[in-house]
This record gives structure tokens, C-alpha cells and sequence, in this order.
């Protein structure tokens, strides 16, 4: 087999593991200071989290339907393996299809994330081999194909002999749907040989959690207690038998499922699970739990305890209640979102206010709110649509869509079986949204955006135009598939984008539209992209302050305590395969401050700053 291929396979997907391989583990040291100021061990003391990073997938695919643009299959490795996939599945004149103008060879890859279930949706990137003579793929469909992952041949045998290569693994999923172009980094001539598909891939096994037990730890009636524990702690909270959640598979490893309140924030879950006790006695449960009632009060301290509540169960809600009245916020703010989770509706008014107050609580305060299905989250995360700020406004909604997507509210339409349009927040501050990950989706918050005249917008094969005076717009669209159409439609870019759909436009058209008229400045209001809530790591305030200078308004409490956060929860995550190396660092570093004593952990918060 071309070598070449492997390699290049390699480069596409990065270092990984087969399906079964350890991920990168989440570990913290031993601290018997620690244990003895709190009198309990807790399962992060046992044992560490794998298999908490996503997986890539990749493979060889098949794109039809190109006008014209393709390049067929150059020969070389890629070429041998597309040509004996399509065999096996049945295609007759493989040559002759590979060697058409109107079908690409593409790399197709994916990441799996930590904690998938088997039918979970994927999105894909799609792109063309350097040697191939494919101009563009617009308009392109991915005729279906399986994406494997990879390993080298020395992570798998250190002792095997010759070279390191890179072998394939297991079909972990499958991939196909329309492709939409135009995204991607380069020139125009590099976007139209990139692609996307949201959604495009069905993940084809569950990918469990692990918790694996620490060496001198690794016995079975301890594996079996770490997951007694740990079904305990969440009876009633996932859906299905208590034991499925986390099971002992040996007697060094538990498998760990999410519970639907954590799927949007799979940090906290991991934490949470870390801080849960592995035995409560009469005789430790009781200071212990005022330990934590005091520590919860007390701003130097409230994050870790408030996790640490959560993770004794519902049975700490009381305790929690008390935090949401008192004068510090990041006190009110830890106790609202431990309550989320823990399944109680007297957090949502707080939440909210933190949402508005503390920019840089925003993120998790969303997050929170979206992962409690309570009349009072519904009714704040509508209010919240109207916000002023576009990244309140967009968190909302993506926060809505989550907690229930037939929310009236956030309802839109499909368009061209291309693209998502929502009309949202009628009567508030005009804004525009564009999406360009996870979901083609273009929402207009408020009163109706206006194309001002005089303009001319060239946005692929589309043409808007109208003069100083007119008050409406001319679209015109020249194409060597669908020929040349013309139509008109009314200033509101809400028309402009259905006519434009109706005339065959893809999600790919319409951004471009947009962009090149906030180049232009001709829209009545701002545009805004991927206005998503992130957590501001300690590496990164200075910047985050630069481009948001409501960040730095965030109380001194909350930004002193920063270190403490995790990294930016799950249903924000910008490139979730893609953390930056400061969340990484901001991650590791919460939680080592879990279990570091206090007097350590002062000087570590000292030493940030």
C-alpha cells in the first residue's frame, strides 16, 4: 500500500489510539493534607478519567454531481482504496466513474466526541488531495462511505521491529449528505476545494468514559464500589437502569455514561464524578458536609465546594439554597449552577442575572440554564434573546434550542434543504447571526434588517443590486448548471435570503451575501458570527477584555477566582476537537485546585496573577 497514504492519513487525524486505547488522562496528585482537613477519600483519589478527549475518524470518499469541477481520482493509494470500496458496494464501471469531470476523490474526517452514543450525529470536513485537479466541489453530494480510526505500529507493539506506520482500525462511522462550500481557511480558490457537512456522519459505536483505577488501587470489589458510588450519586437523573450509568467492565476500569443534565457540559461531569466520596460513614458525613456548608459561604473557596455538594447529590440542595442569598455573587453564582444540576428550579432567576451582570460568567450560567428543563430557564432564556449584547442574544439561543428545539420560540425554516433561517425576539434590537460551525443556521434577532441602497453584491454566482433610489432590489444568478434567472424582492434581508434560496442558493451563497455586505456597509444593523459564550481562561483575559470590554466589568471576586473554572462547557465549544492550548491548561489546572490544600492552592492563585 502507498505509503504515502498512511502518512498523509497521519497528518489528517493526528495522534491518536484504536477505539479501545486510553485517551489522555485527567490526573491529579495524592494529597493527604487534603484528605485529613476534609476526612474523606473521594473517587479522584482512586483512580483518574480516560478516554476524555475526542477521536478522530477519517477516510476515502466519493463526491458526484459536480458541474463540471471535478478531477476523478488521481492515481496512487487513494485511487486503489475509493476504487475497491465502490466495488464492494456494488458500482459497475468504477474507471469510468473515477475518471469523470463531474465526481472528486475527497478526504473525508471527523471527530468522535467523549462520550458518543452509538447514532449520534457528526460533522464532517471534506477536502480534496493536493494532486487531484478538482477546481471546486459546490454543489457536490458525498455518496456514502465509513470512516476508521488509526494507530501507529509502535504505540501498539513498542517492541515490533521496522519502520512506525500507521494502520487502520475499526469503521467507527459512516458519512454522507450535500456539501457545502466556501468555509475553511486560504483564497477563494482553496474554500471551493473544502467542504462541509453538519451532521453528514452517524457515529457507529458508543464511546464510554473510563474510569481507571489508580495501580494500587486495582482491585474488583474496588472497581465495584467507584461504581456503586457513582450510580448513587445520580439515581434518578439518567435515563434507564442506575446500574448503566457507570459499570465495573474489570477490575481496573469503569465505564462512564453522561446524564442528559451534564451532556452540555462535560467538564463539570468529570469533576463532579472526581469529588464524589467512595465511603461516607456517620462519622465523616456530618463535618464534612459543614465543612462545606462554611467554605461554601466564603468567596475564597465557594467554586470547590459547591462542586463538592453537587457531588454528595440532592441531598445538598438546602445548603446550596442558603448560597443564593448571599451578598458576595460568586457565591450566588456557584450555589445557582450546583442546583441546576442537581435538578432544582430556584436557580434560574440568578442565573439570569448572571448572565446580564457577569460577562464572564455568561458561558456556564447559559449552560446551566440549558440543561434544566424548568418553566422558569424557558422563560429567562426567552427574555435573554433581547439582550443587547449579540453574545447573550446568540447564547440564548443556542441555549434554547438545546433545552427543548420545538421551543416556539427559536422554531424556523429549512431552506433549499440547505440551510437553517430563524426569526427570533420580534420588536428588539435588530441583529444578524451567521453560524459557521455545527449548524447552517443564519437567526435575525429583532425589528427587520434593511439592505440601504446604493449597493452591488457579488456573492458567488448571485448578484443583488439596487440604486440610490430604489425601494426594492434586483437578484440575478448566472449559473452553467441552472442557467440565468432573475427576480426581485423587497430591501429586508429577510426577503432577500428566501429569494435567494428559492433561486437555488446554498448556505455557502448566503454567508457570502453577508459577509460582502458588512464589507460594504449597506446592512441597517450589525452582523454578527459564531457569537458564542467562552470561558476566559487566565492566559487569555488581556485579550478577551480587548475584544469585550464588559469582560473586565465582571466583578473582582468572580476574576480572581478564574482559576477555579473550567474550560468553556460543551454546548459552546467554538471547535470542540480543537481546545486551545490555555483551556487545556485552564482545565488541568481547576482541577488539580480541587485537591490541593488550601495554603498550596492560595499560592498557585497568587502566582496567576
Amino acid at each position: 500500500m502507498n505509503q504515502r497514504f498512511w502518512v498523509l492519513g497521519a497528518l489528517l487525524i493526528g495522534t491518536i489510539g484504536c477505539a479501545h486505547n486510553t485517551q489522555t488522562r485527567l490526573q491529579a496528585e495524592d494529597d493527604t493534607d487534603r484528605d485529613k482537613e476534609h476526612m474523606v477519600k473521594t473517587i479522584g483519589d482512586l483512580s483518574s478519567v480516560s478516554n476524555a478527549e475526542p477521536v478522530a475518524v477519517s477516510g476515502i470518499g466519493l463526491v458526484v454531481d459536480l458541474a463540471g469541477t471535478g478531477g476523478g481520482a488521481p492515481p496512487g493509494g487513494y485511487r486503489t482504496l475509493l476504487e475497491a470500496d465502490l466495488r464492494k458496494g456494488g458500482f459497475e464501471n468504477v474507471k469510468d466513474i473515477l475518471a469523470s469531470s463531474d465526481t472528486s476523490l475527497v478526504l473525508v474526517s471527523a471527530m468522535v466526541p467523549a462520550g458518543a452514543r452509538k447514532g449520534d450525529p457528526l460533522d464532517l470536513e471534506i477536502t480534496v488531495p493536493r494532486e487531484s485537479k478538482t477546481s471546486s466541489l459546490r454543489g457536490g453530494r458525498l455518496h456514502e462511505c465509513y470512516l476508521h480510526n488509526y494507530d501507529s505500529s509502535k504505540n501498539l507493539d513498542p517492541n515490533s521491529k521496522g519502520p512506525d506506520r500507521y494502520l487502520q482500525g475499526h469503521p467507527i462511522a459512516k458519512a454522507k449528505g450535500q456539501l457545502l462550500v466556501g468555509f475553511g481557511s486560504g483564497d477563494d480558490a482553496a474554500r471551493e476545494r473544502q467542504a462541509r457537512v453538519w451532521g453528514g456522519g452517524v457515529c457507529r459505536i458508543d464511546r464510554p468514559i473510563y474510569i481507571v483505577l489508580n495501580s494500587d488501587q486495582q482491585f474488583a470489589r474496588i472497581a465495584q464500589l467507584v461504581a456503586e458510588r457513582i450510580n448513587e450519586t445520580f439515581h434518578g437523573s439518567f435515563q434507564g437502569a442506575a446500574a448503566d450509568l457507570a459499570v465495573a467492565k474489570t477490575k481496573s476500569v469503569v465505564f462512564l455514561n453522561v446524564p442528559p443534565q451534564y451532556r452540555l457540559n462535560l467538564p463539570r461531569y468529570l469533576r463532579v464524578v472526581r469529588l464524589i466520596p467512595t465511603q461516607e460513614t456517620q462519622a465523616s458525613r456530618i463535618p464534612y458536609r459543614r465543612k462545606l456548608e462554611e467554605q461554601l459561604l466564603d468567596p475564597a473557596h465557594t467554586v470547590t465546594a459547591a462542586l463538592r455538594l453537587e457531588a454528595l447529590g440532592q441531598d445538598s440542595i438546602t445548603t446550596l439554597k442558603r448560597g443564593l442569598t448571599s451578598e458576595h455573587p460568586l457565591v450566588r453564582f456557584c450555589s445557582a449552577e450546583a442546583l441546576a444540576y442537581l435538578g432544582s428550579p430556584s436557580c434560574g432567576n440568578e442565573l439570569a442575572q448572571m448572565v446580564e451582570q457577569q460577562p464572564a460568567l455568561r458561558a456556564y450560567s447559559l449552560t446551566a440554564l440549558a440543561s434544566l428543563d424548568e418553566a422558569v430557564c424557558h422563560v429567562e432564556l426567552r427574555r435573554l434573546l433581547e439582550s443587547p449584547s449579540p453574545e447573550t442574544r446568540y447564547g440564548a439561543f443556542r441555549s434554547l434550542r438545546a433545552l427543548d428545539e420545538h421551543e416556539e420560540a427559536v422554531q424556523g425554516e429549512f431552506l433549499n434543504d440547505s440551510f437553517w433561517l430563524h426569526r427570533v425576539a420580534s420588536h428588539s434590537q435588530p441583529l444578524v447571526h451567521l453560524a459557521t460551525n455545527r449548524r447552517a443556521e443564519i437567526v435575525l434577532f429583532g425589528d427587520d434588517a434593511l439592505l440601504t441602497p446604493p449597493f452591488a453584491i457579488l456573492a458567488g454566482e448571485f448578484t443583488v443590486t439596487a440604486t440610490r433610489d430604489d425601494d426594492r432590489c434586483t437578484l440575478s444568478r448566472i449559473s452553467l448548471h441552472a442557467g440565468k434567472t432573475r427576480r426581485q424582492s423587497s430591501l429586508k434581508l429577510e426577503d432577500v435570503i428566501r429569494t435567494m434560496a428559492l433561486m437555488g442558493a446554498g448556505y455557502p451563497d448566503v454567508v457570502e451575501l453577508l459577509r460582502r455586505v458588512d464589507r460594504a456597509q449597506c446592512l441597517s444593523c450589525r452582523i454578527a458570527v459564531d457569537a458564542l459564550p467562552q470561558a476566559v481562561a487566565v492566559q487569555d483575559l488581556a485579550k478577551a477584555g480587548a475584544g469585550d470590554p464588559e469582560i473586565l466589568k465582571t466583578h473582582p471576586e468572580i476574576l480572581d477566582a478564574r482559576a477555579d473554572f473550567s474550560a468553556t462547557p460543551t454546548l459552546f465549544e467554538k471547535e470542540p476537537a480543537k481546545r486551545t492550548r490555555s483551556e487545556r491548561e485552564q482545565d488541568e489546572e481547576a482541577s488539580l485546585n480541587d485537591r490541593k490544600p488550601n495554603k498550596e492552592k492560595a499560592g498557585v492563585e497568587a502566582g496567576l496573577e
